[in-house]
């Protein structure tokens, strides 16, 4: 993982889903630990991505997200990101991925 984000998780105590909270920079050296947390996540039912502490991301990373969203609907987990906000929030709603996340 690189110095510039972290990725962090939490899981419910049920363990039937997981909160990813994401911190920092999310570029295209972001994009494998990205999606392979939210993979990793899947695995345990439903993810939320929080990206109160994002403060850029790029298509790469994007495409992390998106990956994921598709992801959960091939295995009827629930996927959201929320909490995005100024540029973050700006790139997700400019390529419509706001909408398809649920923000």
């Amino acid at each position: 993982m690189a110095d510039s984000y972290k990725i962090g998780q939490e899981r419910a105590a049920d363990g039937t889903a997981s909160l990813l909270r994401i911190d920092g920079e999310l570029d295209i050296t972001a994009r494998d630990d990205l999606h392979d947390a939210i993979v990793a996540a899947l695995g345990h039912g439903d993810v939320t991505v929080d990206l109160g502490g994002a403060t850029f991301i790029d298509s790469e990373a994007l495409g992390a997200l998106i990956d994921g969203y598709n992801a959960a609907q091939a295995g009827s987990a629930r996927f959201r990101v929320i909490n995005a906000q100024g540029l973050v929030a700006r790139v997700l709603e400019v390529s419509g991925a706001l909408d398809l996340f649920g923000g």
